[in-house]
């Protein structure tokens, strides 16, 4: 046996049944994990342009990165997802970068998660900080022992999540079209708006949508450990990207039509603030406001089940080909799951939900669409250097067909990353920009810089043989 053949075994994960609808249901929760959070988009972009967003988005953003996901994911159905298909497309280095991009975000991301739900339980129960942080922790043990169960357990608990998620904001649905009242496209944009501005309308509709609608690549990452990955993960996809768009649509224009006043819609919880929660127990009373309450935190909740899952992964695989700590690799013989990664993300997590870590979330955008855009360079340098590889799942047409339906993504991407450079809503030390070769940067985007450029500082530091001879 070869060197990289004995490594690979090492390494090699279990792979078990997972049902379509398991699938779907997990789609859903990397996704959304419920509506919540668009009120923030309403108030900042107006009505109008939200549900504009909130449809056109699935098409010119998500649809082309589930379609990627599913070509590659039915072509390379191995754990890692989309770092192995970056690899293999663009080469080991930007493979590396593509996969520490997206890990260094989703372990900000994740600690936001189990924050999330115990602050919305802190506001409506009450209760000591003590109690706040042994919740947190307390969640991170769980989730942690239920990944290491596998992926069976993880999708099981999954589905129980996502129909207790989705049920009250059907509910919601419902309740807000039989309350019909107010025209929910009126206004467009707030008054006195600018459009384009680092704060405009548009700009943060954008932001907030993109990051609503991103997530499709993640069920690729468990690939190497469900049974018959190319038929069910792209089914999967296809059928979650209108169900995400619709449970992100209806409750959004049911609540505008029911109540109106959008300027009010808010999370926060402020006096004077509504959410979809306090719309909800106006329409259908407390029972439905208690219900809703229930799903942000069990979307919260979801979302870092099955995020700690998908984070592993990459993880694994990048410690599996010598470019992460070997204690990485670490693959449990009875399972057959990722532990020493997901002890990893644990641990990581207990520290960050400490705070005040969580602002880093903000680069978060920058490192998830820098990851995206390779993903959709490697897409078309694979249809270009491996024609014969065999597709089950193939984006009709050819290298320049797949290239044509890359490139709003794409511009979407470079905008996003320009604005979030160039933001100077932040100032420190009575600065908020600094010039840099011509062009003013401000805080968010040395953060966000830096986070980039970590990734090619690590390489060399990293990156070593990853099947030495024994």
């Amino acid at each position: 046996m070869t060197d990289e053949a004995s490594g690979a075994a090492i390494y090699a994960t279990k792979r078990t049944r997972v049902p379509l609808f398991s699938a779907f249901f997990m789609v859903y929760i990397f996704v959304s994990g419920g509506s919540f959070g668009i009120e923030e988009m309403v108030a900042s972009s107006g009505p109008g342009l939200t549900l504009l967003l909130l449809l056109a988005l699935p098409i010119i953003w998500a649809l082309p990165m589930a379609l990627v996901a599913s070509e590659l994911g039915s072509a390379i159905p191995d754990s890692g997802g989309f770092y192995v298909w970056t690899r293999r497309g663009l080469g080991r280095f930007w493979g590396f970068q593509a996969g520490w991009w997206w890990s260094l975000a989703l372990l900000v991301d994740t600690s936001l998660y189990i924050v999330l739900s115990a602050t919305y339980l802190q506001n409506q129960i009450g209760f000591s900080d003590g109690l706040y942080y042994a919740i947190c922790w307390s969640v991170i043990a769980v989730c942690t022992v239920v990944n290491v169960l596998g992926i069976k357990v993880v999708a099981i608990g999954s589905s129980l999540f996502a129909i207790l998620i989705i049920s009250p904001i059907l509910v919601l649905v419902v309740m807000g079209f039989a309350n019909w009242q107010f025209n929910p496209f009126t206004p467009m944009t707030p008054p006195d708006n600018d459009l384009l501005g680092a704060d405009g309308a548009l700009v943060v509709g954008l932001s907030i949508g993109m990051w609503f609608y991103s997530g499709y690549e993640s069920m690729s990452t468990l690939a190497g450990e469900i049974e018959e990955p190319q038929r069910i993960i792209p089914k999967a996809l296809m059928l979650a990207l209108p169900f995400v768009a619709l449970m992100y649509v209806l409750p959004t224009l049911a609540s505008l039509a029911a109540f109106g006043h959008w300027e009010l819609f808010s999370v926060d919880g402020k006096e004077g603030t509504v959410s979809f929660v306090d719309i909800g127990r106006a329409l259908g009373g407390t029972a439905l406001g208690h219900a809703l309450l229930a799903s942000v935190v069990l979307g919260n909740l979801a979302l870092y089940l099955d995020y700690m899952a998908s984070g592993a992964r990459p993880l694994q695989k990048l410690a599996a080909d010598g470019l992460l700590p070997t204690p990485l690799a670490i693959i449990n013989n009875r399972f057959g799951t990722p532990v020493g990664a997901l002890l990893m993300i644990a641990g990581v997590n207990a520290v960050l939900v400490i705070g005040p870590f969580q602002s880093l979330v903000i680069i978060d955008v920058l490192l998830m669409v820098a990851s995206y855009a390779l993903i959709f360079v490697a897409a078309v340098r694979l249809r270009a250097r491996e024609p014969g590889l065999v597709r089950p799942f193939r984006i009709p047409g050819g290298t320049y067909t797949l290239s044509i339906l890359i490139m709003p993504p794409l511009c979407l991407i470079a905008f996003m990353m320009s604005i979030t450079i160039t933001d100077h809503s932040m100032s420190l030390w009575g600065l908020d920009r600094f010039n840099l070769l011509g062009l003013e940067i401000g805080w968010y985007g040395i953060a966000g810089l830096m986070a980039l450029l970590s990734g090619p500082a690590l390489y060399p530091m990293l990156a070593k043989d990853p099947y030495p001879a024994t």
